[in-house]
């Protein structure tokens, strides 16, 4: 199977040489499709000292075309203490020579909630057909695991990577498609969660029906397995769910 190697660095203060106000580009001086330095991809400038972006995670993988992916995520503390954690913000660039080529920028100031690691895997379409996927799960605070997913890929027919640019996925949460199997009274009230890996696009999420607690559904589990199917009518990529399993609520779930 065809697998993509990616080096993941957690770092949990701001990167040595990074100098919050000196150093780096801000996030309003970013524009997608312009190249940086790896010192401004790297170190965010902040127009607060006392809010220094942090680096958190800076993914590099294996060369697509004649470049390089590079995925960063930055966290910074709000300007209000509040119940919410940091400010985040992802971006994803190829590298060209010894230059960053900014193709995406996605942020979550204003609303309460953050990225996880991203994942950039390897799938399958058809036979022997392999797409190049980008997931990034947002999660918003005090929801449990409500989450939305943004889905890139990068398999858009350029050639080379100074002309590389990616395209969104059309993503359907598997439990909008099992909504019509569910039992009057029944439900998903905290999101799905989406695992894509080299082996595969695979979901669970529970169901709670009235009365149940917040943190107790007790009407069942379900797991499946998504499909991507291109080309789409409308000439893109989509994933969906293709298989559900139901199984009932286990004391170790």
């Amino acid at each position: 199977m065809k697998s993509l190697l990616w080096l993941a660095l957690v770092l949990s203060s701001v990167l040595p040489g990074c100098s919050t106000m000196r150093n780096g580009t801000s996030i309003e001086s970013q524009r997608e499709g312009e190249f940086f330095s790896n010192q401004e991809a790297v170190c965010l400038k902040s127009d607060d000292p006392a809010r220094p972006w942090k680096l958190k995670w800076a993914m590099t993988g294996c060369p697509w075309n004649s470049g390089e992916l590079f995925v960063t995520v930055h966290e910074r503390e709000r300007v209000k203490a509040s119940l919410y954690g940091p400010e985040s913000t992802v971006a994803i660039y190829v590298k060209v020579g010894d230059e960053f080529k900014l193709l995406k920028r996605l942020e979550a100031p204003d609303h309460p909630s953050y990225f996880l690691k991203p994942a950039v895997v390897w799938t399958p379409v058809k036979g022997e057909a392999w797409e190049q996927l980008i997931q990034i799960t947002e999660v918003y605070y005090g929801t449990g695991h409500l989450t939305r997913e943004h889905i890139f890929t990068t398999s858009s027919g350029q050639e080379r990577a100074p002309d590389l640019e990616l395209e969104e996925v059309e993503f359907i949460p598997a439990d909008e498609s099992f909504k019509k199997h569910l039992a009057k009274g029944e439900g998903n009230w905290k999101g799905v969660t989406s695992t894509f890996t080299g082996d595969g696009l695979v979901f669970e999420f529970f169901i709670w029906k009235e009365g149940d607690g917040p943190c107790c559904p007790s009407a069942g589990k379900v797991t499946g397995t998504y499909k991507l199917e291109w080309p789409h009518r409308d000439g893109g990529l989509r994933i969906f769910a293709d298989t559900f399993k139901r199984e009932p609520v286990k004391e170790a779930d």
